[in-house]
């Protein structure tokens, strides 16, 4: 008997930690700002990506004016 209400205060002690130790990631988690760097990374990519299709297309367009003017020379 004295085996089995060890174990089962083992087990209790074990469910404890784990709330215990779930808590604690979920609060560290809250209060870094990792996410909010992350968050600004992401919001510079897609400002570059944006500035470099915008010039992409500007390409584009000077491309499509030099074959436009080589065909109607020809």
């Amino acid at each position: 008997m004295g085996h089995f209400v060890g174990a089962i205060f083992l087990f209790i002690l074990a469910g404890v930690v784990l709330v215990g130790a779930v808590l604690v990631g979920v609060v560290k988690a809250f209060r870094s700002s990792p996410r909010q760097s992350s968050s600004e990374e992401e919001t510079r990519m897609i400002q570059e990506m944006y500035n470099a299709m915008n010039r992409m297309e500007s390409r584009v367009e000077s491309l499509e004016t030099i074959l436009l003017e080589r065909e109607n020379k020809q």
